[in-house]
């Protein structure tokens, strides 16, 4: 049985902590338990309590890994199992790199490069939860997943939001039928990016990407993991998992907080390109370059779907969606980089473009950028950064973040 250690209350310093008092911790159970619980003490300010939880967390997660190993059950030797695992402890120690200057001195602590260290907890269900309350007043608090449970239980209150994340494990909503449909509410005449608070930064994202081969008898496919660092671009916030084969296309992915890994925040589908879209020379390398429809399902009653203009062709942009009662569009980065991460704008209407044959459509989209990115490039490694407009609350940043690693990772099949 693992031991785990708490911080009691009150205690700023790890310099001047008494002895610590320690708990059993015999079930899987209470080792999640634990895991959340440091993570929601980032949230609540209580940086000595988390550092000493995230220890405590990678502590227990390394006796599994001992355990896995003296094991015979096939359960608890899966590859997949131990990988899992060896991530969640990574993760742990990562956050108490971030939180270690933050015990010593505060968040005006200057880094080794003369810049502010300021903290940044890492995204989890309360902050989702926080812009899903209707008194927010955020774009998410009037999404399809809030209008639908409004209509079904009435106005959302503070305990019914407690749930809200997890609410389509005991209700299935295709047993209700909504009195409109979702996607066609007006756009309100209020641009968006005016309801923004400005006195908020932008928030920004690092875009890494790595690729780890999956175990033998997987029949050739291999995983690509890609995450978003915060503005520091040292610790990491989400990930995106996605399995390719040289033969086949990027069908799926998934979408992580790194809080809540292994359990999915976003599931994203992407529609496959017709084999007779696909030149004989390129094989499958060349329907990465072409536009697909991305699905994206959350903790919301219907799926978020951004269609293109022109499907299956090149590039994958303009590419549109309603969110909130608002419409949106993505469009090109830069002509000269598909990887770039697109720019999203606010629209009311759109019209066929005249002339076209092919689908090219035009539309009235507002020239602020809401979303937007640029190449870095450090040595031979080219890497992306990602801008939200500030304000912009979390559940909707990271539908957004979702949809533009997804779209990366199947053009770096390609690239690469």
């Amino acid at each position: 049985m693992a031991v785990i250690t708490f911080l009691p209350e009150g205690h700023r310093s790890l310099d001047r902590l008494p002895n610590m008092t320690r708990m059993p911790l015999g079930t899987r159970q209470d080792l999640e338990l634990l895991r959340s619980s440091a993570f929601e003490s980032e949230h609540a300010w209580l940086y000595d309590t988390s550092y000493l939880q995230h220890e405590a967390a990678a502590l227990a997660l390394e006796h599994e890994i001992e355990h896995s190993h003296a094991s015979i059950s096939p359960d608890d030797n899966s590859d997949e199992q131990v990988r899992i695992i060896k991530t969640q402890i990574t993760i742990h120690r990562e956050r108490q790199r971030a939180l270690r200057p933050h015990l010593e001195s505060g968040s005006d602590q200057i880094d080794e490069e003369g810049n502010e260290c300021v903290f940044v907890p890492a995204p989890n269900q309360w902050g989702a939860n926080g812009d899903l309350d209707e008194e927010s007043e955020s774009l998410s608090a009037v999404s399809p997943c809030y209008l639908l449970l409004h209509m079904r239980t009435g106005p959302l209150t503070r305990p019914k939001i407690q749930n809200l994340l997890t609410w389509q494990t005991s209700y299935s909503p295709v047993s209700y039928t909504p009195l409109y449909d979702l996607n066609e509410l007006p756009s309100p005449d209020v641009p968006y990016h005016s309801l923004l608070d400005c006195s908020q930064a932008n928030t920004t994202y690092h875009l890494h990407r790595t690729r780890e081969w999956t175990p033998p008898g997987s029949s050739g496919f291999r995983k690509y993991v890609y995450s978003a660092r915060d503005y520091s671009d040292k610790y990491t916030l989400y990930m995106l998992e996605a399995m390719h084969r040289d033969d086949s296309q990027v069908d799926a992915a998934d979408f992580f907080r790194v809080s809540e890994f292994p359990q999915p925040c976003i599931s994203i589908l992407l529609s496959g390109i017709d084999k007779q879209r696909i030149s004989t020379n390129s094989s499958s390398k060349d329907a990465a370059y072409k536009s697909r429809c991305i699905h994206l399902r959350g903790p919301f009653s219907q799926p978020i779907k951004e269609y293109p203009d022109r499907q299956q062709k090149i590039p994958w942009s303009p590419r549109r969606f309603t969110y909130g009662g608002r419409r949106f569009v993505w469009k090109q980065g830069d002509p000269n980089d598909d990887a770039m991460p697109e720019t999203l704008y606010e629209y009311q209407k759109d019209w066929a473009k005249p002339g076209s044959r092919t689908g090219k459509r035009c539309d009235d989209a507002r020239l602020i950028k809401l979303v937007w990115g640029e190449k870095r490039r450090k040595g031979k490694v080219d890497s992306y950064t990602i801008h939200f407009k500030g304000g912009m609350d979390q559940v909707f940043r990271e539908i957004l973040l979702a949809s533009q690693m997804s779209r990366q990772v199947c053009l770096f099949t390609a690239m690469e």
